[in-house]
């Protein structure tokens, strides 16, 4: 949340040491997680090489109902596509519900690309990352950036976010995603309510 709020720019390419650095793709950034050594090569000014990664395209309708979040959306990614549905893939999400989540819901989502094996997770740099930059004093650093008009992808998915309800992942895996309700009553030893982003 600290590089989105002082140093992330919509347009910018980003390779860093953890995993979550794909979470850049908030702003519109292309982010990716790299091991420790590459990315000490890419600060000397060495090449970084990666495999080509297909493209994903994730269109988002519909609105969220109550008591569903941003996370809900990529737990629903997940008890779709398990832990390794984004391996060699970046996901694009686009469509008219992008309008409803705010920069920091798609921090969330971004974020927990990682989960799905994704090379990183991009959104548009449209008015809402406009109005977060606005809101941290750097809207000088915004420019628009959205796919084209006939972008088309190597895959594509489309989640009506008005059909989710709050979703939940069960041990021992990010993948283990089901309806909250199927848990309820069940007795637990330790829960975390948030995301990875918190």
């Amino acid at each position: 949340p600290v590089h989105m709020q002082r140093f992330g720019a919509p347009g910018k390419t980003m390779v860093g040491s953890d995993s979550h650095t794909c979470a850049a793709g908030s702003l519109g950034m292309l982010a990716i997680g790299a091991g420790g050594l590459e990315v000490a090569l890419a600060i000397a000014g060495e090449p970084f090489h990666f495999t080509m990664p297909e493209i994903w395209g994730v269109r988002l309708v519909g609105e969220l109902p109550e008591w569903v979040s941003a996370k809900d959306v990529i737990l629903e990614m997940l008890r779709r596509h398990d832990v390794d549905g984004g391996f060699g893939r970046i996901i694009e999400y686009h469509g008219p519900a992008l309008e409803q989540l705010s920069a920091m819901d798609r921090h969330v989502i971004a974020n927990m690309g990682a989960e799905l094996g994704a090379t990183t997770s991009v959104f548009p740099s449209d008015d809402e990352v406009r109005r977060f930059l606005a809101s941290e004093g750097r809207e000088g650093e915004w420019r628009e950036l959205r796919a084209d008009p006939d972008a088309t992808y190597e895959h594509t998915d489309e989640i009506d976010l008005s059909t989710l309800e709050p979703l939940i992942a069960c041990p021992s895996s990010p993948g283990n995603v089901v309806p909250v309700r199927e848990v309820a009553g069940r007795d637990v030893y330790q829960v975390v309510i948030g995301s990875s982003a918190n």
